[in-house]
């Protein structure tokens, strides 16, 4: 056990994620873990999706003992040359840096860091499955453009799962199942974790029966996440929900080609339609006063926003896509809908905001399942069981 305990407080764990923003928002409670074990910990990111977001993400950096690089990619930059030189960038740092592991997230992350691991000759690679992003995700209206960027994306995912030491971590049965079946991992190199945990402390004082007439997208305003059809459905009750009001909560302008822009996001709130929000950089409060949380994303890894959601006992409605339906228990927690369907969430929606007793059952089943499977802490010792059991294999 002495020996373990030295290798373990000598090693060099290095974050490729795609910002800074997503490390804060995900991973940054394993890194705090980690440096409380006497780990020393570094973050490669690429280049900001928000200014707002990624301001404030470096700021809450500073107080931890984490040295921030930040390269030339964009999470969602489809720029050839911006993209090697990042990769290249990327695989420059990681030889320099000489890591005993490299922890990748998000789809950039995952990507370039998977690829740069090997080329950079890293001991250790884990590949943490975060959702796919928009190349691949797909969209209601797949263009050719982006069925390309789909394809290359693929392609190059299957080079960045051949190292030879690595453990994959994945969110949902579904990006589990696609794993093996494709052959870039084995059974012995996949682990299921559900979701990136909630800090269960930060809703304790939620109380369900004191909820408002709020319901809520808390999400980037991005048409991947069902904005578009979040709207319609809220343009559509508009007469029939009266007092109710419909927020979204999360950033415009996103660097992401599926961004929506702050100027449309405005004129459906003076339309009447929607609140607009913008970016909360802590959304607690939010959760704690909303009595139903809507996300009608077209495919996500474990949206977080969800399993915060159950924790303070909202009432959830998302779509029955990959990584949505494993946030929730379907008539127990939630409701489903196909992706796409506006008319179909704005009649799911309103059923439920006709049924307060169903709201509030919903959301205090939400908390429990919350409380049993999407911890924070579970998260964080798994995910440091994964390192210590990669380093007593090399």
């Amino acid at each position: 056990m002495h020996e373990k305990e030295i290798v373990r407080h000598q090693l060099h764990i290095v974050f490729v994620v795609n910002h800074a923003a997503f490390f804060v928002s995900h991973r940054l409670p394993i890194a705090k873990k980690a440096l409380l074990l006497g780990h020393r910990v570094g973050l490669i990111t690429g280049q900001a999706g928000s200014v707002a977001m990624e301001s404030d993400a470096v700021e809450e950096l500073k107080a931890f003992d984490i040295a921030h690089s930040r390269l030339a990619f964009k999470s969602a930059g489809v720029n050839p040359i911006l993209e090697f030189l990042g990769l290249i960038q990327l695989v420059m740092a990681l030889r320099n840096l000489k890591p005993d592991l490299v922890h990748c997230a998000s789809p950039k992350g995952l990507l370039y860091g998977g690829l740069a691991a090997r080329l950079a000759g890293v001991p250790s690679l884990v590949l943490a499955v975060s959702g796919v992003g928009y190349a691949g995700t797909r969209a209601a209206n797949q263009g050719f453009f982006r069925l390309c960027i789909g394809y290359v994306y693929r392609t190059m995912v299957r080079l960045a799962y051949r190292h030879p030491n690595k453990r994959v971590i994945v969110q949902n049965g579904d990006d589990k199942k696609t794993i093996l079946a494709e052959g870039w991992a084995t059974t012995n190199e996949v682990t299921l974790l559900p979701g990136s945990g909630v800090d269960l402390a930060k809703y304790v004082g939620a109380n369900i029966e004191t909820k408002q007439l709020v319901v809520l997208l808390p999400a980037r305003l991005l048409i991947d996440k069902g904005v578009l059809e979040f709207v319609e459905a809220a343009r559509a009750l508009k007469t029939y929900a009266l007092g109710w009001r419909f927020v979204l909560a999360g950033a415009a302008d996103y660097n992401n080609p599926s961004s929506i822009s702050s100027t449309q996001a405005l004129a459906w709130q003076d339309e009447g339609i929607v609140d607009w929000l913008d970016y909360v950089q802590d959304m607690t409060l939010l959760y704690a006063s909303a009595s139903i949380v809507c996300l009608p994303s077209y495919r996500e890894g474990m949206p977080k926003a969800l399993l915060e959601a159950a924790a303070a006992g909202c009432a959830v409605v998302t779509t029955d896509a990959i990584g949505c339906r494993d946030a929730i228990l379907p008539g127990q927690t939630g409701d489903l809908v196909p992706p796409c369907n506006s008319v179909a969430l704005a009649s799911v929606l309103l059923k439920l905001i006709n049924d307060r007793p169903r709201r509030e059952r919903y959301g205090r089943a939400g908390r429990e399942f919350a409380i049993k499977r999407f911890s924070i802490d579970s998260v964080v010792e798994r995910t440091l069981q994964i390192y210590e059991d990669m380093l007593a294999h090399e």
